[in-house]
Formats: C-alpha cells, structure tokens, sequence
C-alpha cells in the first residue's frame, strides 16, 4: 500500500511537470518580417557590403522600460540585401552598422511582411570592370572616389575567387594597395588595374574591388565595395 501511494505520488509530480512543460511553451512564434536592402541615400543604388562582419542591422523593440535593452541582429548579405523573419509585431528603431554613415532614429512599424530600405551614406564609392578575359588571365580596372567624407583613404583592393562570397578575407589572389601615404587626390584620379593571371580555363570565378577609409569614422575598419563580378574563362 505504501509503495502504491509512493507511485501515485511521482506519477503525479511527472504529470505536473509536464503539464507545466506545455505551458512554457506555449508562447505565440514571431508573427512579422521584414526585409529590404542597404541604400545609398544619394542614388538609391544597393550598397555592397563584405560577406561576414561587413554590416548588421540592430533592432531595438519600442515601448519596454529597460534603460539598456539587447537589440536583435541581423547581417546584410553581399549585395546590400537583408531579411528577418523572426520578430513580434511592433514599432522598431534600427540601427545599421557598417561601412557607412547612418542615423540611429529611423524607426519602422513592422507588421506581417514588411519591406523597407535602409538609407545610408557610404564612406566610399568603389567601382570596377573586368576586359581581356583570356583561358587563364583577366584584367580589373577600378577606381575610388570620396562620399561626403574628408577621412584618409588607406587602402585598396582587388579580390578574385571561386565563390560568389568573396572579400578580403576570403579569396584565390588578391592585390592590395597601401595608400596611406598618397595624396587622396592622387587616389581618386588613378584608375587602378590588375592583371590576375594563373586561372583555370573554363572556369568561373568572381570579382571585386574595395577600399577603406582610416580614422575616427571607421574605427571597426569596414570595407566598402563593388558589386560582384562573374566571368568565365575561355576554353
């Protein structure tokens, strides 16, 4: 009889905790999205950003009284593109990080699928071009102009790969140019070129061009980039 009681007893405690185990789970999902792209303020054009650590988004949840609350993160890909699928229903202020100058005070009501671009300022404006596609050579041409800043550029680079992701940290061959020392007039006169020789006939690789600005503006060191290049090699 006794053990009988016992049992009775722990089947009662299990049946509770699992009781409870549903209630805690038994929260609403996130219910709203929200996606867009980085863009230039100026030419509403996407803003390139680096594949990992290049730009992220925080989201900061209105209405709550803590003085320092967490934001939600978001990274933007490489092309400037974001998404978010995983909020609650509700008025953000979103804050962008990144190769850019922005404004923490922009704040969007997110509710089901929400689109909205995020305008920045990016340090620089980098563009390039690819010519003389041979079996196992191509030429890069690139330039890099100021955008509403005075900040020292410092260095420059051109990247080509065999993955779509590509930057300075993740490449076949690359060509760094240190510029620290040269005017930035000098710099921004100069179109820069880059024979990358040794590729692989038939094949596909991707390209593109960066380059940084120094200085209290951009203390994590941010890139600003071109859109990614893709050739094939002839045959």
């Amino acid at each position: 009889m006794k053990q009988h009681i016992i049992n009775s007893c722990m089947a009662l405690l299990l049946g509770g905790a699992m009781l409870t185990g549903c209630k805690k789970d038994n929260y609403a999902a996130p219910d709203a999205r929200i996606q867009g792209r980085l863009t230039d303020v100026k030419t509403n054009e996407p803003v390139p950003v680096q594949t990992f650590n290049g730009a992220v988004l925080r989201y900061y949840q209105q209405g709550y009284s803590s003085s320092n609350p967490n934001p939600i993160n978001t990274a933007v890909h490489n092309d400037g593109s974001y998404t978010n699928k995983l909020l609650f229903a509700g008025k953000y202020r979103i804050v962008a990080e990144g190769p850019f100058y922005y404004k923490d005070t922009l704040v969007v009501d997110i509710n089901g699928n929400t689109q909205r671009d995020i305008p920045v300022t990016p340090f620089l404006k980098v563009s390039a071009v690819t010519s003389d596609i041979t079996s196992n050579s191509v030429t890069v041409k690139y330039t890099v102009k100021h955008n509403d800043n005075t900040q020292k550029i410092s260095r420059l680079v051109a990247i080509i790969g065999t993955t779509e992701g590509i930057d300075v940290n993740s490449y076949s061959f690359n060509d760094i140019q240190d510029v620290q020392n040269v005017p930035d007039a000098t710099v921004e006169g100069t179109t820069y070129q880059k024979v990358f020789t040794g590729l692989k006939s038939g094949a596909v690789y991707y390209i593109r061009a960066a380059a940084r600005i120094s200085g209290a503006d951009n203390p994590a060191g941010y890139y600003n980039y071109t859109p990614v290049i893709k050739i094939t090699t002839a045959p």
